[in-house]
C-alpha cells in the first residue's frame, strides 16, 4: 500500500512525515537521562571517540600544519635570500664565469635537442 503525497498548488510534493509511521525513529545515541548519569570523564571520552570529533580534529591539524609551514616559509625566506645575495656578491665574478662556462659547454647540446624536438613535432 503506497501513501499518496500531498501536493501544493504548483504540484510540488509536501513532505509531512520524514519517518513513516511503520518505521521507528533511530534512537538518540545518548539520551539525556544517560548523559546526565555519565561522569565528566565518560562524557569527554565519548566526545573524543566520536567520528565527527575525529574528523574535525584532523581538519584542524591539517590547517594548523599548513599555517605553520607558511609562517616558517615567510620567516625563513628573507634570511635565505639575504644569504644567497651575500654569497653571490662575495664571489660574483667567479660565479658568473662558472655559469658562463657551463652554458657554453651545454648550449650546443641543448640547441640540437631543441631543434630535433621542433623538427619531429612539425613532421
Amino acid at each position: 500500500m503506497t501513501k499518496q503525497l500531498k501536493l501544493d498548488a504548483d504540484g510540488v510534493p509536501i513532505l509531512t512525515d520524514v519517518v513513516s509511521q511503520d518505521e521507528e525513529a533511530e534512537p538518540n545515541p545518548l539520551p539525556e537521562t544517560r548523559l546526565a548519569a555519565m561522569s565528566a570523564n565518560d562524557i569527554a571520552r565519548t566526545i573524543l571517540d566520536s567520528s565527527t570529533f575525529r574528523h574535525q580534529l584532523d581538519e584542524m591539524a591539517m590547517e594548523l600544519a599548513q599555517n605553520v609551514h607558511l609562517q616558517l616559509e615567510q620567516l625563513i625566506r628573507p634570511a635565505i635570500e639575504q644569504a644567497v645575495t651575500e654569497i653571490l656578491d662575495d664571489c660574483e665574478n667567479t660565479t658568473y664565469d662558472s655559469i658562463r662556462q657551463r652554458l657554453e659547454v651545454a648550449l650546443p647540446e641543448v640547441l640540437v635537442s631543441s631543434l630535433e624536438k621542433e623538427t619531429l613535432g612539425n613532421s
